[in-house]
């Protein structure tokens, strides 16, 4: 289960792989700067100022290792779901512990690789290195920065389904339009993205990443 073929094919199962190596290709396999992306829309300002998504991110993964055996194997696809399941839980953990501190009665928001433990209990921690996080921020910023370029007609629907991996029935209904027009908006956002993306990419000399978790349709996470 080393390679990341093996991570596509959701008959074979990673997560039952204790090589560091079959790990951290299935990280890049989701699409880590496009999780950023997902976390950064999540969290408030004012949790931002208290805990960065970089923490929330590494946390997130740090769980994930040590939960791996509960998580059922469905393919990257399913991963990334269970991955964006966590990263609620963390975002919404740390979101207590800020409203605790408001009140007085609590501690600030703490990353849990700030926090005591057993080293071992969290495996194989390549992909929350500082210069592996740092790689994830800057292909994050890029990321960003080309949707944002995207028109807004088009953008939302984009989002929702690359990072959200929302289907474009979930995003018709979401936003109160048409299935066609929700293909459509996704079509045509595509197109200008992934045009917008490379060159984004390319002008900061960053090697494009992973495209991440396979969605319906043949389309896949940014």
């Amino acid at each position: 289960m080393d390679t990341i073929r093996s991570c596509s094919n959701a008959d074979l199962n990673p997560l039952q792989s204790d090589s560091p190596r079959a790990w951290d290709e299935l990280i890049e396999a989701v699409g880590p700067a496009s999780l950023l992306v997902v976390i950064e829309s999540r969290m408030s300002a004012a949790l931002r100022r208290q805990i960065t998504p970089e923490d929330i991110l590494q946390d997130a993964l740090l769980h994930a290792w040590r939960d791996r055996e509960k998580c059922e194997w469905r393919g990257v696809h399913g991963f990334r779901s269970w991955l964006l399941s966590i990263i609620d839980n963390r975002i919404r953990e740390a979101a207590d512990r800020q409203s605790a501190l408001k009140r007085g009665g609590g501690k600030a928001p703490l990353p849990i690789h700030h926090t005591s433990g057993s080293g071992s209990d969290w495996g194989p921690a390549g992909s929350t290195t500082p210069s592996r996080v740092a790689i994830y921020r800057e292909q994050c910023d890029a990321m960003r920065a080309a949707l944002e370029t995207v028109p807004e007609e088009f953008r939302e629907v984009l989002r929702l389904r690359l990072y959200e991996q929302l289907s474009l029935e979930q995003i018709a209904e979401r936003l109160e339009i048409g299935l066609y027009a929700s293909r459509h908006r996704f079509r045509k956002g595509s197109e200008i993205y992934y045009e917008r993306l490379r060159a984004e990419f390319t002008s900061r000399s960053l090697p494009l990443p992973t495209l991440g978790a396979p969605v319906n349709g043949g389309d896949s996470s940014p």
